[in-house]
């Protein structure tokens, strides 16, 4: 009999199946029915009882149904006497407002941790947060799993000829030096402008560094409107770069992001599952890659 157990909550079913087969089990039977004015009700059709328990769930769109679909599947489950309950987030919703900019703003990413933590989670396995010191919001262990060895293996495969890696902004150095490391390439950044008082809106203004003549490839963690990553791409465009190719960890693709992100002058664009993309979401210069071999290595350390 398996000490352990799967289960995945309605955000990102078809990657939980990916994991799932990689462990060689099935994900655990949930119920998530809802009443009629939308509560939701998990009902967990498992023997958990002194097993060590997954649940995973990403927090995107709508991240707040999810948030509280997590939460309920951890009560429901820690009320059964589980051996050990984790939490597997591949993409942390609210992670971006991991500070407060202005007086009277939450700091939202604090929050969340904490309702992980008062379902009564014991560990945590992500991928790719927004900034490493959210980490630091959680009282319980955190495994923070990093996308870029998938996204490594598939820059390789185009063998660009004179590949420059690019940081979309001042945030994103260290994500893009890493990259730059692993390739034995040179790095530029540029500089962005953002404004408070728009959300999920910025302005690229300045390249720091060469990249004429080059095939630039732009690291970002998120992909939101898709506004920073097209600017960038016309930036990099206007300043003689040969090739614009991106990519990034989560794929949010909000508002008008696919109808941007298909206009701009990018080659290719390739993104992680740590989000279910809807079929209306998929465009041609687009290429998914699975994190699933990543998490599975996580959940197999703590089940050894």
């Amino acid at each position: 009999m398996k000490d352990f157990l799967l289960f995945s909550g309605s955000s990102n079913v078809p990657l939980a199946q990916k994991i799932a087969k990689l462990l060689h089990t099935t994900l655990g039977n949930v119920d998530l029915s809802r009443f009629a004015d939308s509560e939701i009700r998990p009902w967990i059709q498992e023997d958990v009882r002194d097993k060590t328990v997954f649940v995973l769930e990403s927090l995107a769109y709508p991240m707040d149904e999810h948030v509280m679909e997590l939460s309920l599947m951890g009560d429901a489950i820690r009320r059964s006497a589980p051996k050990n309950m984790i939490a597997v987030i591949p993409y942390m919703g609210y992670a971006r407002q991991d500070k407060q900019h202005r007086v009277g703003e939450p700091v939202s990413a604090r929050v969340i941790a904490k309702f992980i933590e008062v379902s009564k989670f014991k560990e945590v396995i992500t991928v790719d947060l927004h900034n490493d010191a959210i980490v630091g919001f959680f009282q319980i262990p955190v495994s923070h799993v990093s996308a870029l060895d998938v996204l490594t293996v598939e820059i390789k495969k185009l063998s660009l000829a004179r590949p420059v890696i690019v940081s979309p902004d001042v945030g994103g150095v260290k994500r893009a030096r890493n990259l730059a490391y692993a390739l034995d390439v040179p790095m530029v950044v540029m500089e962005k402008k953002r404004f408070l008082d728009r959300h999920d809106t910025s302005e690229s203004f300045q390249i720091i560094g060469e990249v004429r003549g080059m095939d630039a490839v732009i690291v970002d963690d998120v992909i939101s409107t898709g506004g920073t990553i097209a600017n960038s791409a016309q930036s990099l465009k206007d300043a003689g770069t040969k090739s614009v190719t991106v990519l990034a960890s989560h794929a949010v693709f909000a508002g008008e992001a696919v109808k941007k992100l298909s206009a701009a002058p990018i080659d290719t664009l390739t993104v992680t599952d740590t989000i279910r993309l809807p079929k209306e979401k998929l465009f041609p210069k687009l290429h998914i890659v699975s994190v699933a071999p990543l998490i599975a290595d996580a959940i197999q350390m703590l089940i050894k």
